[in-house]
């Protein structure tokens, strides 16, 4: 959805680059990928204790998904804001959502490993109904926003 909308509104002339473009890119592809390290690796250090509480333990696992969440982010970047200001391609825009996407996904569903028998199936519900809401949203933004472009022309 949002890399149609990159690809259409790439500059007409992509060869000039500008020293401030360039840092403002570095900061938001460090900046993302360094935030979400530390989400992924906060997240693997915490083990649930017999009484239900979670503490946090330090475990190689930390770094490990620090690692995943780091390049992760870098692989997404790479792909919808090529270096050298060439335009992203539908397939790299693809490729770069599913890699940012599945250990985002892995991390929402992994609470859910605690939940059991009746409890869990109203969860599951209740996220499914959440993510067909959401999805209907973006679905309608989009849309919104293929008409404004088409009044627009």
């Amino acid at each position: 959805m949002f890399g149609v909308c990159l690809i259409e509104y790439m500059p007409e002339n992509i060869q000039q680059v500008d020293q401030r473009d360039l840092a403002f890119r570095r900061m938001i592809i460090v900046s993302t990928a360094v935030s979400l390290a530390a989400a992924y690796g906060w997240l693997a250090g915490y083990v649930r204790q017999p009484n239900g509480d979670l503490t946090f333990h330090w475990r190689w696992m930390v770094l490990f998904w620090a690692f995943i969440g780091f390049v992760s982010t870098l692989f997404f970047w790479r792909k919808i804001w090529p270096p050298g200001n060439r335009a992203a391609t539908r397939k790299g825009i693809i490729e770069g959502i599913i890699a940012l996407a599945l250990p985002g996904v892995w991390w929402l569903i992994f609470p859910l490993r605690a939940q059991s028998g009746q409890h869990l199936w109203q969860v599951i519900a209740g996220l499914t109904a959440a993510a067909l809401v959401l999805t209907f949203g973006a679905w309608m933004i989009f849309r919104l926003g293929r008409a404004f472009e088409r009044d627009k022309s």
